[in-house]
C-alpha cells in the first residue's frame, strides 16, 4: 500500500527522469557525501518502526529509521541486530542496509544480508515494489531483497525493510598480548573449536576474542570490558596528514600486512595505513565510504545489467 512519503518519491524520480536529472538517496549522511550535481531524496522523514513481533523475532522498519532508535525498541524485548551494525553518528538503518555493514561477530552469525526477509522500495522508473516479506517462507524467485544490499542507493530508493532479530546475549571479552602473525593464527584456530565465539581482533598489540554464554577460559587470556568492540566498530583512528587507511579483505589465515594497525572478523578484514591499495580488494576508507572499483568483470556485467533492469534512465548517482 502506497504512503504519502512513497508517492512522494515516486513523482520526484518521475519529474527527474522528464528533467534528465540525477537523484542521490540520503539520510543522516553520516556516509557517503551529497554530491551538489545530484538532486536529493532525503529519507530522514521516512523514519519509525512499521511493525514488530518479539515472539515471531521480526521487526519491520522504515529506512531513514535511526540505527540508536531501532536497537533501543528492540533492547526493551531483550532482542538485538544479529548483524551488529556500526554506527557512524546517527546512521539509519536504510544506509547500514545500503552499505551492507556487518559488524565483527560476521564471520559467527553472518552477515546483514543474511537477516534480511523482505523490503519495499520506489525503483528507477517509479514503481513502487515489494520483495520477499516477514518470513523466510515468503521468500521465492529472485531475492532481491538480498541483493540490494551494499547498492549504496544507485538502484532503487529503499522505504522498509523486514529483518530477523535474534535474542540479546550477554558477552564477555578476553585479551592476550601476541605478535599479529600469533593472532591470526590462534582466531582461525579457535573458530574451528566449539567455543561461542561472537569476536575476534588484533589491536594495539593483543588478540581480543569475545563469547557468549558457558565456555571455558582459554590460552590464560586476560578478562576485560566489551569497549575495544566499539572501538573497532567503527573503526576510525586518528591518521597522520595525508595518510590512507584501507580496508583490506583476506581469507582468514592470509599472512600479515606492513602497516596493519587493525585486524578484525577472524582476520577476513584488516585495516591498513598505505600511500597504495596494499593487496587486491582494498577499499580506501575516509571520512565517507569512498566507491571501491576493483570488481571482476564477471561481477560488473552483473552489477551493470541490474542497473539496466532497475534504473533504465539512470537516474540514481551511482556510488
Amino acid at each position: 500500500m502506497s504512503t504519502p512519503f512513497t508517492q512522494q518519491v515516486s513523482e520526484q524520480i518521475k519529474q527527474a527522469i522528464s528533467e534528465k536529472r540525477t537523484l542521490q538517496v540520503a539520510g543522516s549522511r553520516s556516509k557517503v557525501p551529497v554530491e551538489a550535481e545530484a538532486e536529493l531524496i532525503c529519507m530522514q522523514e521516512n523514519s519509525g518502526i512499521v511493525a514488530y513481533e518479539p515472539s515471531e523475532l521480526v521487526v519491520t522498519v522504515k529506512s531513514g529509521t535511526k540505527l540508536t532508535d531501532l536497537k533501543a525498541a528492540l533492547a526493551e524485548h531483550n532482542q538485538m541486530l544479529g548483524f551488529e551494525p556500526p554506527d557512524y553518528g546517527d546512521s539509519t538503518i536504510g544506509g547500514t542496509y545500503a552499505c551492507a555493514l556487518t559488524g565483527p561477530s560476521r564471520p559467527f552469525r553472518g552477515v546483514l544480508r543474511d537477516f534480511v526477509l523482505g523490503t519495499k522500495m520506489v525503483d528507477g522508473r517509479g514503481q513502487e515494489l515489494t520483495f520477499g516479506g516477514q518470513m523466510i517462507k515468503n521468500v521465492a524467485g529472485y531475492d532481491v531483497s538480498r541483493m540490494m544490499a551494499g547498492s549504496k542507493g544507485s538502484m532503487a530508493v529503499v522505504t522498509e525493510l523486514s529483518l530477523r532479530v535474534i535474542p540479546l546475549v550477554d558477552e564477555v571479552t578476553y585479551y592476550k598480548e601476541m605478535s599479529e602473525d600469533e593472532a591470526i593464527v590462534l582466531m582461525n584456530k579457535m573458530a574451528g573449536t566449539t567455543l561461542p565465539l561472537s569476536g575476534c581482533a588484533y589491536f594495539e598489540g593483543r588478540f581480543y576474542y569475545r563469547v557468549f554464554g558457558e565456555h571455558p577460559k582459554q590460552y590464560d587470556a586476560t578478562p576485560c570490558d566489551n569497549s575495544v568492540w566499539l572501538t573497532l566498530n567503527p573503526f576510525q583512528p586518528k591518521l597522520g596528514h595525508n595518510q590512507k587507511l584501507w580496508r583490506v579483505d583476506t581469507e582468514g589465515p592470509h599472512p600479515s600486512i606492513p602497516n596493519t594497525i587493525a585486524v578484525g572478523m577472524c582476520g577476513q578484514r584488516r585495516w591498513v595505513v598505505s600511500d597504495e591499495p596494499p593487496a587486491p580488494y582494498s577499499t580506501l576508507w575516509q571520512s565517507y565510504f569512498a566507491a571501491r572499483h576493483n570488481d571482476t568483470p564477471a561481477i560488473s556485467r552483473i552489477k551493470s545489467g541490474l542497473k539496466r533492469v532497475f534504473d533504465p534512465h539512470n537516474v540514481f548517482k551511482d556510488l
